[in-house]
């Protein structure tokens, strides 16, 4: 993490870099040349930089070395027709990625199915994984999709029970399973009554 303040570059025009806006009034996947630089030292190569977004004009700052991205992106799109508890989770997950905080976006993700089973229909007080049974034993979760089960299985898992630190490529992999869930059982239905009325 950069620590000096003092070696920042004046603003200039860079190479243009990609990269989605983590302003939650934008959240544009965009491209700016236009920011500053920071360096250790004036021989050193950038470690820190602060891109405008072309379409907000709100600064993004890029640790380098780190490979964080400050404000975040969250991860996942809003779904339709989810119940008030569910959706506040299913928010909280997304936030939580915006914030880099993805070990506790994985833990959410882990309550949210759990939600989601009983929901269902799923008996309360019951075992993390009796919830993932229950809905795959149900059909709630789409067909051919035990292999994504599992991984939800096994990162919810380490994030409750084991010393890990979850990265943002274990919370996109929650991110996109419950995004599919959650259409699969609210959004797609909700959609489907509507096109039904007259």
């Amino acid at each position: 993490m950069i620590h000096s303040t003092n070696n920042w570059d004046s603003v200039a025009t860079l190479a243009a870099h990609n990269y989605t806006c983590g302003f939650h009034s934008c959240g544009r996947e965009v491209s700016s040349e236009h920011g500053w630089l920071h360096r250790p030292n004036s021989q050193s190569r950038p470690d820190g930089m602060i891109l405008v977004c072309p379409n907000c004009k709100q600064p993004t700052f890029f640790d380098l070395a780190e490979g964080i991205q400050i404000p975040g992106f969250a991860l996942g799109s809003e779904v339709a027709g989810l119940p008030n508890e569910i959706d506040a989770l299913w928010a909280e997950i997304r936030s939580c990625t915006g914030d880099n905080a993805f070990t506790a976006a994985v833990l959410t993700g882990r309550t949210l199915l759990m939600h989601i089973a009983v929901a269902q229909g799923a008996q309360a007080g019951q075992s993390f994984v009796s919830y993932v049974d229950y809905l795959e034993a149900n059909h709630y979760s789409p067909p051919k999709s035990k292999a994504w089960i599992d991984k939800i299985r096994s990162h919810a898992n380490e994030a409750a029970h084991e010393i890990v630190i979850k990265t943002i490529g274990d919370a996109e992999e929650i991110v996109v399973f419950l995004e599919m869930l959650l259409k699969f059982i609210y959004e797609f239905p909700t959609r489907g009554a509507k096109k039904d009325k007259p």
